[in-house]
């Protein structure tokens, strides 16, 4: 009987393990409405100039989180696509980007930005993330919806240009 319940457990860790993984498509995009229900968040992000936003203050808004540096050769291979992303939804309200520099270093990610012509906002973490978001590898992408709920989160690079993920993006913002 104690086998059976030990079985059980090492079941249902690595189910835990590989939970996140069977909530997105093969491609690792975000299912059109799968949805893992969460509390919502509370967490602030600071830009270069020391303006402090926090969760709360986004809620009605989708919110998308980047999590990236400098050095980080994936977070540059997605930048790219995230910038265009984020320039073709500029003018969508209930969508916000959070592109947060994991090294605290707004001004030189501003910098690193700029010379390659890219338009994403730079944060860097205010207060510590909750466990259900924090990470340990980079690039890291977090969405929230509008009641500041965890839609998805991707660890690793992705394509955000992927039509599929866009018209999701749209779809969120749309409820």
């Amino acid at each position: 009987m104690k086998s059976i319940s030990r079985f059980m457990k090492a079941c249902m860790m690595v189910l835990s393990l590989f939970l996140p993984a069977l909530c997105q498509a093969s491609d690792g995009e975000p299912l059109e409405k799968t949805v893992m229900l969460l509390k919502s968040y509370d967490v602030s992000f600071k830009d270069s100039r020391g303006n402090v936003i926090s969760l709360s203050q986004l809620r009605g808004k989708v919110v998308l989180i980047n999590l990236w540096a400098t050095w980080c050769p994936p977070c540059l291979a997605e930048m790219p696509s995230l910038d265009k992303l984020y320039k073709d939804f500029q003018g969508n309200s209930g969508i916000i980007f959070l592109s947060v520099d994991i090294d605290g270093r707004t001004q030189a990610a501003e910098k690193f930005l700029k010379k390659r012509k890219y338009s994403l906002p730079v944060y860097q973490l205010h207060s510590g993330l909750p466990r259900e978001l924090s990470t340990q590898s980079i690039p890291t992408t977090i969405i929230l919806d509008k009641a500041g709920k965890l839609v998805n989160k991707h660890v690793g690079g992705m394509n955000f240009g992927s039509p599929k993920f866009r018209k999701a993006l749209q779809q969120l913002s749309d409820e």
